[in-house]
């Protein structure tokens, strides 16, 4: 089994060693070997099995995702688990704020912190990768550096109204993100409540591993770019 969770970019671990032998075993080089690492020879090998099943621009960026990982495992004989380990159900999300929280940036990004350690994302993630891509950026653009911020006004603003007074489907704390999202990519040992920060800022770095690959890849993370939709 493997988890599509630990074949991430940068990680080292069991489950990239058996990605990159299945690789190599359907004729793609990885001049290192099987090191067990992610890195950019893994990606550039990850690419052209990407480019082997057909697909093409952003589908082909070297990021596994579940339906190329799984068609790589069925040549392999591996089986591979595309859920996040710490999912929960999206009727599990609680809606309670915080109090005492102090506003700002500083208490936001220490937060963030929290949540890197947590899900294994570098610290880097913080305050700017190579191209200037980061949380700061992305916190910022979000919710203004406020863990209690909600949309009630954008397209996911749908759903029956909950404890706090917003509609279910409404992107909620620092990060922004909607419960179903929250729920998918929850982090293992933090709250349920979509406002916590560890949790909602982790639930983020989660999502934004499994769309995206890499946080230097989000638009809203970018201080260069216009803000978007991520």
């Amino acid at each position: 089994m493997v988890a599509l969770s630990n074949v991430r970019f940068g990680k080292t671990n069991g489950e990239i060693k058996a990605t990159q032998n299945a690789l190599i075993a359907v004729g793609i080089e990885i001049p290192a070997g099987a090191t067990g690492f992610f890195g950019e020879q893994t990606r550039t090998a990850y690419r052209k099995w990407q480019h082997m099943l057909g697909f093409t621009g952003s589908a082909a960026d070297g990021f596994p995702g579940c339906a190329s990982l799984a068609k790589l495992g069925a040549r392999a004989g591996f089986t591979v688990d595309c859920r996040h380990p710490g999912a929960i159900a999206k009727s599990s999300v609680r809606f309670s704020r915080n109090s005492g929280l102090a506003l700002g940036e500083p208490t936001a990004l220490a937060f963030a912190e929290q949540a890197c350690d947590l899900t294994g994302a570098p610290r880097s993630w913080v305050t700017g990768v190579a191209n200037g891509a980061s949380l700061k950026t992305l916190v910022r653009r979000e919710s203004a550096y406020k863990p209690n911020a909600v949309n009630l006004n954008d397209s996911n603003a749908t759903g029956p109204f909950q404890s706090d007074g917003a509609r279910l489907n409404c992107s909620r704390g620092y990060a922004q993100v909607i419960p179903g999202t929250f729920a998918e990519n929850h982090q293992a040992g933090t709250s349920d409540r979509i406002y916590d920060p560890v949790a909602n800022i982790s639930a983020a770095i989660n999502y934004i591993w499994r769309r995206y690959g890499d946080i230097s890849r989000v638009q809203q993370a970018n201080p260069n770019l216009d803000p978007a939709p991520y």
